[in-house]
């Protein structure tokens, strides 16, 4: 019975092979705009990530503070919000002269200004600017701690475009979703219109509405499967193409690609099961 409707799908692609074409392409014109935004977003991700990686809090210590302390608080504060590295004021001071790298703009300074200073790598799920913000109010109250700096301007952007490329990824993915139910609810309603004295003797003879639309949905799932599979290879070509001239831009990972070929399926699955049910009883199936 399976192989029927398998056989039977491809002989209507077959068939109506200037229709079925004509589908592809549509379809892969969606699914090229989605992957190409997958792309653009897996990227975007990346870089971000990369980015917030380097996201630290400095906690300047105040000069009286004895090693006790400093140790006890590089303690707490590890346990709490995470690993703390202790800066010397020699060490902030080797730094700044690199820095700075002018020997007789250094020579003027005649004492080290700079605090002993923790170093703070916040845990992942700190890693934005409200918990930043409220992690550094807490380690400001502290014994010991004279100033808490991470450029909350700076994490509030950065989590402000982390954001927007979500919201701009969701967008485009129900535009395609849109354009998918369009295209295959057209197709689908012109396949079965192509087909109607068949379908129409099929019924008379008995056969359910499932016998009937099973060879529709899997022609369906063909033609999606192969635009996905076109699109993720021009998607793939760009990247190389592109790849020389931008730095760090990669291919979607096996995970993304997967999931954009199952949700891609998956979706012309719901969308034509439900188109399915309408044209064929709009028809008199």
């Amino acid at each position: 019975m399976h192989a029927f409707y398998f056989r039977e799908a491809w002989r209507s692609f077959k068939a109506h092979r200037g229709l079925a074409l004509t589908t592809v392409f549509s379809l892969t014109a969606a699914l090229t705009l989605s992957a190409l935004f997958l792309l653009v977003s897996w990227n975007a991700s990346q870089a971000l990530r990369a980015i917030g990686d380097r996201r630290e809090m400095v906690v300047y210590l105040k000069d009286e503070t004895t090693d006790a302390d400093v140790q006890a608080l590089q303690e707490k504060i590890g346990e709490l919000f995470g690993a703390a590295t202790y800066v010397s004021r020699q060490q902030a001071w080797d730094e700044f002269s690199q820095q700075v790298g002018d020997a007789d703009l250094l020579r003027a300074v005649d004492t080290n200004p700079l605090p002993a200073s923790l170093r703070v790598k916040l845990k992942p799920e700190l890693q934005n600017f409200v918990s930043m913000d409220a992690s550094a109010k807490q380690i400001g109250a502290m014994p010991g701690v004279e100033a808490v700096r991470f450029g909350g301007e700076w994490v509030r952007r950065l989590d402000a475009v982390d954001a927007g490329a979500r919201n701009a990824a969701l967008a485009v993915g129900l535009l395609v979703a849109l354009a998918i139910v369009f295209v295959l609810h057209n197709t689908l309603r012109l396949t079965v219109l192509a087909r109607r004295q068949q379908v129409e003797i099929m019924s008379r003879l008995g056969a359910s509405d499932r016998f009937v639309a099973t060879p529709f949905l899997l022609e369906a799932l063909l033609q999606t499967l192969l635009a996905s599979l076109v699109a993720l290879g021009l998607i793939f070509a760009l990247q190389q193409v592109l790849a020389p001239r931008i730095e760090g831009l990669v291919f979607l990972p096996p995970l993304w690609s997967g999931a954009f070929l199952g949700g891609s399926l998956l979706l012309t699955w719901a969308v034509s099961a439900i188109a399915l049910a309408r044209v064929l009883r709009s028809s008199g199936a």
